[in-house]
């Protein structure tokens, strides 16, 4: 793969760079102003560095706006997450997806994590008309379940968890659609884990299943690789590693290539910084890229 760097030569170079990060930082031009009027090198060495991570071409902008859409939640950086936002309208995004992503984070984040940017998404789309439109298309309690099939959803589940006679029992006691969606995005890990908590307390752990897995993850708004590659950025943004390192596994397994999540390790370099990045996590993709059958980078 060819290096993908910009040089800065003078303004016409500065332009472009600006060009570039423009498109997910609406607000860099300001941002670069004033940065350039306290320390012109600094000022053009950061917006170099985002346009070249942001300018590669192994991401989408839907899947990086999506991807800083939950890191800036997760972090709480609420300027910069209304600016995503305004990003996501201009760049024509659907906004529903954008809207999902801000509720996914309530799982690693809390309930309250998602207030403020709520009111801030809430507010952007009203100023440009847009948030009748989304809400219009608004789920309805028990919309999804009704839609889902158990036996579509248990010809995906790996051929062990099949076997296994803990998912019929499992299911039997915590219903069928959080137990089942859980063993299609965590094969070979969900039995043990809801085992375990069963073991602990089983009413916390028909809750747990009912919220994270059925409620959350079973809307069906963005499909798995696009979710999951948003749980690595979220993950990334609070630093909680062993998180990290599963959903890396999963995204691929849900149809995610290794580069696409390699991308957003790279671009969140940018967003929230290197500490639990670089390069620790690039070890952990590349050990699981070589334990996964035919992956490569």
């Amino acid at each position: 793969m060819p290096i993908n760097t910009v040089n800065f030569d003078g303004e016409g170079s500065i332009e472009e760079m600006l060009s570039i990060v423009e498109r997910l930082q609406p607000g860099i031009r300001k941002r670069f102003e004033d940065r350039r009027q306290i320390d012109a090198a600094f000022a053009e060495a950061s917006l170099r560095y985002a346009a070249r991570l942001f300018g590669r071409p192994t991401l989408d902008i839907r899947t990086r706006l999506l991807v800083m859409t939950g890191q800036f939640t997760m972090s709480r950086r609420h300027a910069r997450l209304r600016e995503t936002i305004i990003a996501a309208c201009e760049q024509k995004l659907d906004l529903r997806e954008v809207l999902e992503v801000i509720f996914q984070c309530s799982i690693y984040g809390g309930e309250s994590i998602v207030d403020e940017p709520l009111a801030i998404f809430t507010e952007e789309l009203k100023a440009r008309g847009l948030f009748d439109g989304v809400a219009a298309r608004s789920l309805h309690t028990g919309q999804r379940e009704s839609e889902r099939s158990l036996d579509a959803e248990r010809a995906t589940w790996h051929p062990e968890d099949s076997a296994d006679p803990r998912a019929d029992e499992l299911m039997a006691k915590y219903g069928w659609p959080g137990i089942s969606i859980a063993l299609v995005l965590r094969p070979r890990h969900t039995l043990n884990n809801a085992t375990f908590i069963g073991g602990l307390d089983e009413g916390f752990a028909e809750a747990f299943y009912d919220f994270g897995y059925s409620d959350m993850y079973g809307r069906q708004i963005l499909d798995h690789r696009t979710r999951l590659l948003c749980m690595v950025g979220n993950t990334l943004a609070i630093g909680e590693i062993v998180q990290t390192r599963h959903h890396m596994r999963t995204a691929m397994k849900q149809g995610a290539s290794p580069r696409e999540v390699l991308e957003v390790l790279f671009q969140s370099v940018v967003v929230v910084g290197h500490p639990n990045i670089v390069p620790e996590r690039f070890r952990d993709l590349v050990k699981i890229v070589e334990e996964e059958t035919g992956a490569s980078l």
